[in-house]
């Protein structure tokens, strides 16, 4: 179970604030989110020192779920494993345009096509839909 300790202002930068989160059990497409989302995040690893509550049930997570669509999730994990619309495009036996049309939300992503994307990606097909 995902359990989120805290995010932390930790000061102001020229480019940005700058804060810090951490916590037990954070998956990967939520390090790799909020790393690519807030450019000066750090990742702190574990303390006991303060109480871990469910990051599921937080406030945070319900408003970025509301706002993050399917093409949103699409384009971030693209980017953040690397691979451009070609690429993912060839791996996942489609075409590019396909892919563009998904990312831009002009053509659906079904269950189907969800677990064929994540399997090029080599993640859940859970990760476009959280």
């Amino acid at each position: 179970m995902l359990e989120a300790v805290k995010m932390r202002l930790t000061s102001k930068a020229k480019n940005g604030t700058v804060f810090t989160f951490e916590g037990k059990n954070i998956p990967d497409y939520l390090v790799i989110f909020l790393k690519s989302a807030f450019p000066n995040v750090e990742e702190v690893k574990e303390s006991n020192d303060e109480k871990s509550i469910e990051i599921s049930k937080s406030d945070w997570n319900k408003e970025i779920e509301a706002q993050t669509t399917p093409a949103e999730s699409l384009k971030l994990l693209r980017t953040s494993f690397g691979y451009t619309q070609q690429a993912l495009a060839d791996k996942a036996g489609i075409t590019k345009q396909q892919i563009s049309a998904m990312e831009r939300g002009k053509e659906p992503i079904g269950r189907k096509m969800a677990h064929r994307l994540a399997d090029a990606l080599g993640t859940s097909y859970r990760n476009l839909f959280w």
